[in-house]
Formats: C-alpha cells, sequence, structure tokens
C-alpha cells in the first residue's frame, strides 16, 4: 500500500513538472520527464500525457502509436479515438496542405500591397 501511495506521488510531481515545461513551450522537455526512459508509461494518465505532449509537439509519428496503445488498454477512450482520427487524416494529406495558408496569406499580402500601390 504505501509503494503504491509513494509511486501515486512520484507520478503526480513527473506529471507537474512537465504541466510546467509544457506551459513555457518545452514539450520534448515535458515529455522526458513524463517517460525518462523514452518508453511509453504503463500508468494510464502518464501515457495520454505523453500523447498529448507528442501530438502538440507536432510528434505525430510518436504520438500516433501512443494513442492507439492507449485505445488497445481502453477501447472507450474517446479522445484517444478521435486524436487518431485527426492524425490520420492529417497524415494524408499532401505535403503542400501544410503550408497553404502561409502562401495565402502571402498572395494576398501581395495583392493587397499592389492594390495599395496603384491607389495611392
Amino acid at each position: 500500500m504505501a509503494e503504491t501511495v509513494i509511486e501515486s506521488l512520484e507520478t503526480s510531481l513527473r506529471l507537474l513538472q512537465a504541466l510546467a515545461l509544457a506551459r513555457r513551450g518545452r514539450l520534448r522537455e515535458a515529455m522526458a520527464v513524463v517517460a525518462p526512459a523514452g518508453v511509453p508509461p504503463d500508468d494510464p494518465l502518464s501515457l495520454q500525457a505523453m500523447a498529448a505532449l507528442a501530438t502538440g509537439a507536432g510528434d505525430y509519428r510518436t504520438a500516433l502509436p501512443l494513442w492507439q496503445l492507449i485505445l488497445v488498454r481502453d477501447p472507450e477512450n474517446r479522445e484517444a479515438a478521435r486524436m487518431i482520427r485527426a492524425i490520420e487524416l492529417w497524415q494524408a494529406r499532401p505535403p503542400w496542405m501544410r503550408w497553404i495558408w502561409g502562401i495565402v496569406a502571402g498572395v494576398f499580402g501581395a495583392v493587397l500591397l499592389v492594390v495599395l500601390l496603384l491607389v495611392i
């Protein structure tokens, strides 16, 4: 019983430390705190935290297997199912899709600049 309480406290402290790092944008460091050996944790809460951190960091190659593992362990986990669908959709898109909004903004900015120069 005492070991379970100590393990629970250690997990809580690691998650708090990871949360503090994540809030400062240091997602990779937060992932290392949640899983120091880089191995997916056995604890469901830590595993979900690691999957969320990997997703937030844009590391979908790491995140997808973590979300899938969560779903295997808990088939009723709606967030895991939703994240798997979202990541698979993102990965199925053509590579140029990630740049589309930057291209649109650049074209819009250029058109706006030309219009302003013609008006002035």
